[in-house]
């Protein structure tokens, strides 16, 4: 092996009088010696959840300025800062461990040593805590908590022995320091938490980007910056973040919500606004920034608000660029901690509020002769009446007259057309006179346009001296338009015969014009008669389609923006024109597509199933796809991309086992490739292929023993015979377990000779087995008392065998979710009821460890849906997944989480993720299996996954003899030496191998 071995020792005295001298050895972590209650608690790696209630949370970062000091918040990455005189002490709020506090400061600069303390002030959203010669800022976004060091000159001193090199010594407490590639590892002493502090980017006063680098001696951590040319001040900027999870292809093609609002700036940027809080794999509260080839967040986004006890996510509504300034408005209160009531302006580095805001949410923006105009359902800014239309001057807000009016009036659409500004909406007047929907504002004085419409505008496109209006009208006057129509200046006309379809919510809400082309969307079935699916373009006298369209009955349109030859569509869908597409995509003039970066290869459905078999990791679920890649309810992942299984299968997979080469999957479908099956086929890596006359229902859970393929579902018949719930496949013929179940399976364990059975059933084999049951081989047998709710999920640990569902009790006993069996009792997993709060539905063994998940996120472990028992505690697996977790797979040191979330340790990774865990190997120094037994010494060792364990004695601690490699597989490994009785003095090691 290479790097070097860490070892702890242990003596141990036989009754014979042979010393047995043993140690677990691995070149990547040091190794522990365990009790036998569980696994060992090698680096536990635990985070929980901030919760706080009855303020702005938005991103969940926020800045609070105190006298002197100042507290960060980052809620994605689960830390707390305190900045005071000494610094920034950073708090990792994992578990309840109420000492979990690191911090990583400067200590000096070349030679220059640092003062010890400093001043603290906030500016904006950053604390920035400043010594002579050097300012350390701190600030917080959903990727982690940044670290910036700002060095104002040169260090003076040992520059003639280091030319050209700025050492930046920093001091760590709280943490032990691991060398990662090229970041560190920051192992908290008090929970063991693993904290990436990376992305380390140095740049001097005019932007270079500077080389550098970070060097670990013991506790010691320099940044080493080559300043070669430099112009100071010189800013590093490492980030502390969530180190273990990784994105399995990335996000989404789109948002994962609606985009409401768009708009393209003087560079080409294209920026869209909605309720959203991803875009492709980039996480962004609301709002986002499109450069041509990828994504980006603005900021910290915007997010909601409390609102009387009740969180709103918040939304923007409208958008408008003046300049290199971004206008917003919509459905929210503050952003990054500022309150800017429902609307903001950005300039490209920074969020700002427009005066006093308003009392409520903006609808609608535009920009004319220098003054931004703003429309929704509000009434005041400050204290001034504006009668849902406001102006702004660049310092105050005024009113347009005496705005709108009418019976629960409101502004939703405006547009500019040299020095007018038409208004549209709900009202019946506008400056006192009458005004039917809609409205013209010279910038003096208001006037109506003809009889307006009828009902309700939603939205508005000049074009010259041409206006076209769109919204839930059908008439203009006496003339029937439905739903769209053109004003000249003079009077109203309709464009065709107007949009239809089916319902009778055929409504226009957005416009665009380019050039002699005019695009209408919204929800409709029929443009001017022909058929075409909330979308059409008008050539002035005829419509026509942009592709297929999309789903008449689900999706609808509600935002254009136009740059040369491309239209931009944003609203509510999910494919257009037939390409998966979440609600953005673009037209060329031929083709929609997604906008999408070079990596957004994520699933677009959830996972059900996980299984790891020869490197190769599966999945199976609702998806049918990833990206532009056509995967039919399960793939394979191939380490960087989703692959098919050859054309997939027709119906949701609910479970996966595999068999070495061979993949065995059940669920609700009833053809593979191109087979017909019966809810249950076999890939042998090239080809699909049925297993008999299959089963008669929908398949919950496979096991694999042996050559033994057991499976649980809720049919009763398996190849023409019966099987009630539960059967057998032998390679050629099925039958059944006696008389199996009286209701359905949903978990299945093979463990040595024995089948445990969970489900929701209340019988085994005719007897009373309350939700769990045992299979020997010829009967049935129940596990105690059983459960009072379904039972999910099984696996064995170290002879203990864990049951997780939806029950609170096992054999009467208070469980909370999941217990545990040590052969005769059902136990809680301590502290039981409290723990985890929440149903489980997935459970898997690695490194003796014990893996949880669920529909859980409390209330004792504050667990995002993601958890992990030692066999001591519980603790987290880093910020967890934003969503339900339904299945679980591990092999060697990587863990695989399957559910229904978008991302994972605050990483975009659409309904799969990957944690990379600790390479631990140990020995279990008590209980049943360690000592003598027959003239044999033995003892289990545990181990990750899928790797080897290699056992090595020897004589005089010199030279080592291997005795015995094997796999760990999801329970302890068993080794026993026959020649140990016989030997006097015999020392035995543990080492991982691949």
């Amino acid at each position: 092996m290479n790097g070097k071995l860490k070892s702890t020792l242990l003596v141990f005295t036989a009754a014979s009088g042979a010393n047995v001298l043993f140690s677990s050895v691995t070149a990547q972590t040091p190794l522990q010696q365990s009790d036998p209650a569980g696994a060992p608690q090698g680096v536990t790696w635990s985070e929980c959840a901030i919760r706080r209630s009855g303020e702005s949370v938005g991103d969940g970062t926020a800045v609070i300025a105190g006298a002197g000091r100042a507290r960060l918040h980052c809620v994605s990455q689960r830390l707390h800062g305190e900045a005071a005189a000494e610094g920034l002490w950073l708090t990792s709020t994992a578990t309840h461990a109420s000492n979990d506090h690191f911090r990583v400061r400067s200590v000096s600069i070349g030679a220059q040593s640092l003062p010890e303390t400093g001043s603290v002030s906030v500016a904006g959203q950053t604390v920035r805590w400043c010594r002579a010669g050097l300012t350390e800022e701190y600030s917080a976004s959903l990727d982690g908590v940044r670290q910036d060091f700002i060095v104002e000159r040169a260090p003076e001193t040992a520059r003639a022995v280091q030319p050209h090199q700025l050492v930046l010594s920093l001091s760590v407490t709280g943490a032990r320091v691991e060398p990662a590639g090229d970041s560190v590892l920051l192992v908290l002493d008090d929970s063991g938490r693993r904290i990436a502090y990376s992305r380390l980017r140095a740049t001097d006063a005019t932007g270079k980007e500077l080389p550098a680098r970070m060097e670990v001696e013991l506790q010691k951590l320099a940044v080493v910056v080559n300043d070669a040319g430099a112009m100071y001040p010189i800013r590093i900027d490492p980030t502390f973040s969530d180190a273990n999870w990784v994105s399995m292809g990335g996000g989404l093609p789109g948002v994962n919500g609606y985009v409401f609002a768009m708009v393209l700036d003087g560079s080409g940027n294209l920026y869209i606004g909605g309720q959203f809080t991803i875009v492709g794999n980039t996480i962004a509260t609301n709002i986002a920034r499109w450069d041509g080839t990828n994504w980006s967040a603005l900021g910290p986004g915007i997010g909601g608000y409390y609102y009387v006890g009740d969180y709103d996510p918040g939304s923007v509504n409208a958008l408008a660029v003046s300049g290199s300034r971004l206008y917003v408005g919509g459905n929210f209160v503050s952003v990054g901690g500022k309150q800017v009531n429902y609307i903001a302006q950005w300039d490209g580095t920074n969020w700002s509020a427009l005066g006093t805001g308003f009392n409520q949410g903006v609808a609608a923006l535009a920009v004319m002769g220098g003054r931004l105009y703003a429309a929704g359902d509000f009434w005041m800014a400050g204290t001034n009446e504006l009668n849902d239309l406001a102006q702004w001057d660049g310092t105050n807000w005024s009113a347009l007259g005496s705005g709108v009016g009418g019976y629960g009036s409101w502004v939703g659409s405006l547009a500019v057309s040299g020095s007018t500004l038409y208004v549209g909406g709900y009202f019946t007047s506008a400056g006192g006179i009458a005004a039917t929907n809609i409205a013209q504002w010279n910038g003096n004085s208001w006037a109506a346009l003809g009889p307006g419409l009828d009902y309700v505008v939603d939205v508005l496109a000049a074009s010259g001296d041409t206006l076209y209006a769109g919204g839930e009208f059908r008439y203009a006057g006496t003339t029937m338009v439905n739903s769209i129509a053109r004003w000249n200046g003079s009077s109203w006309s309709a464009l065709g015969s107007g949009m239809g379809g089916p319902a009778s919510d055929n409504y226009v809400y957005a416009l665009a014009v380019s050039g002699n082309t005019l695009y209408a969307g919204g929800h409709f079935a029929t443009a001017g008669g022909l058929a075409t699916t909330n979308l059409a373009q008008w050539d002035g006298s005829h419509w026509s389609t942009l592709g297929a369209g999309m789903n008449y009955y689900s999706d609808y349109v509600v935002a254009f923006a136009v740059s040369g030859n491309t239209l931009y569509a944003g609203g509510s869908f999910s494919s257009a024109g037939g390409i998966t597409a979440d609600s953005i995509a673009q037209w060329d003039g031929s083709n929609w597509s997604p906008l999408r970066s070079a990596l957004w290869w994520g699933l677009n459905g959830t996972v059900d199933a996980l299984a790891v078999s020869e490197g190769i990791v599966y999945a199976g679920g609702t998806f049918t796809g990833a990206g532009n890649i056509v995967l039919n309810y399960i793939a394979q992942w191939n380490g960087s991309n989703w692959l098919a299984l050859g054309s997939g299968l027709n119906g949701q997979v609910n479970a996966l086992a595999a068999s070495g080469s061979t993949l065995y999957a059940g669920g609700n479908f009833t053809a593979a490739g191109t087979n017909a099956v019966n809810y249950i086929a076999q890939w042998n890596g090239s080809d699909w292929s049925s297993l008999g006359q299959g089963l008669s229902g929908a398949v919950d859970a496979l096991a694999v023993s042996g050559s033994t393929l057991y499976v649980g579902g809720s049919f009763t018949d398996a190849g023409g015979a019966p099987a009630n719930y539960v059967a057998q496949w032998n390679g050629s013929t099925w039958s059944a377990l006696g008389s199996g179940m009286n209701s359905s399976v949903n978990s299945l364990l093979a463990s040595r000779n024995t089948l445990y059975v969970g489900g929701t059933f209340t019988t085994a084999g005719g007897k009373s087995a309350n939700c769990i049951a045992q299979w020997d081989g010829s009967s049935w047998s129940a596990l105690g008392g059983g459960m009072n709710g379904g039972v999910t999920a099984l696996v064995m640990l170290g002879g203990t065998l864990y049951a997780g569902g939806a029950f609170t009790t096992a054999d009467g006993i208070l469980a909370g979710y999941i217990a545990q069996w040590n052969g005769r009792n059902w136990a809680a997993v301590y502290p039981g009821w409290y723990v985890l709060g929440g149903y489980v539905s997935a459970l898997a063994v690695s490194g003796g460890t014990l893996y949880v998940g669920g529909y859980f996120t409390g209330p004792y472990l504050f667990a995002n849906y993601i958890a992990q028992w030692n066999g001591n505690a519980w603790a987290t697996l880093g910020s967890g997944v934003e969503g339900p977790v339904y299945a679980l797979a591990a092999s060697g040191n990587t863990f695989y989480v399957g559910g229904s979330f978008l991302t994972a340790g605050g990483k975009v990774s659409a309904y799969c993720a990957q944690a990379n865990l600790p390479l631990n190997i140990g020995i279990i120094t008590r209980g049943t299996g360690f000592g003598f037994t027959n003239g044999k010494f033995g003892f289990n060792l545990y181990g990750p996954t899928g790797c080897n364990a290699v056992v090595q004695a020897s004589s005089d601690l010199r030279i080592w003899v291997p005795l015995q490699t094997n796999s760990f597989g999801n329970d302890w490994l068993y080794f026993s030496d026959p020649q140990a009785a016989a030997i006097p003095n015999r020392f035995y090691r543990a080492l991982l191998s691949p």
